[in-house]
């Protein structure tokens, strides 16, 4: 089931809450025009605006994990490598020749992976250095925000593009990340949480 307007921000019908006849489902994404849903099989279905070609999933196979960007999808295969639809702007979509990926996380512009190594890579737009998570290490999640993305170590510490370690420094025996349009969001092992803001 889905909620909320089936109307863009223009007030155009864009079907994106259209799911009703939708079966056999194991995870959603959702984006900002459009929904995506991921089968038992391995395939994927959406619904919403697809100007951009983001719903054009009929054809992927063999899918385990699925994100959505504003105006793009992204398929983790279970070989470990990538496919995307959607805005190519800046280069969002160009996760062909990733391997090794074992999660995905995407946001408004750019698409980030992580790979089993524990290392990380993204394209897309590089605004706030949201894409500079080359020389990460020991990541075991990731999480793309809308100007930045964020990984947590296995030691329960956290790295940020767009937050210095002032904003982090609290951060510890971390299990689980959120990067949000301008806030993060960080799970504790006992069950509390802690936050920053992102400021320029």
């Amino acid at each position: 089931l889905a909620v909320g307007s089936n109307k863009d921000i223009l007030g155009i019908y864009c079907n994106r809450c259209n799911v009703s006849y939708w079966r056999d489902i194991v995870a959603v994404a959702a984006g900002n025009d459009h929904t995506a849903g991921l089968k038992s099989d391995g395939t994927v279905v959406a619904a919403g605006d697809n100007k951009r070609g983001q719903c054009n999933v009929s054809e992927w196979r063999d899918i385990i994990a699925i994100v959505a960007g504003d105006y793009h999808t992204v398929g983790l295969k279970a070989d470990g490598t990538v496919v995307a639809v959607g805005n190519n702007k800046d280069n969002r979509c160009e996760v062909s020749g990733w391997s090794d990926i074992v999660a995905i996380s995407a946001e408004f512009s750019h698409t980030v992976g992580l790979k089993s190594d524990g290392t990380v890579v993204a394209v897309g737009d590089n605004i706030a250095n949201a894409c500079e998570v080359n020389n990460w290490r020991n990541v075991v999640a990731i999480s793309a925000g809308y100007r930045d993305t964020m990984g947590l170590k296995y030691d329960g510490t956290v790295m940020a593009t767009a937050y210095d370690e002032r904003c982090l420094a609290g951060w510890q025996n971390i299990v689980a990340i959120s990067a949000g349009v301008s806030h993060a969001m960080g799970l504790q092992n006992d069950g509390t949480v802690v936050t920053t803001s992102y400021s320029e």
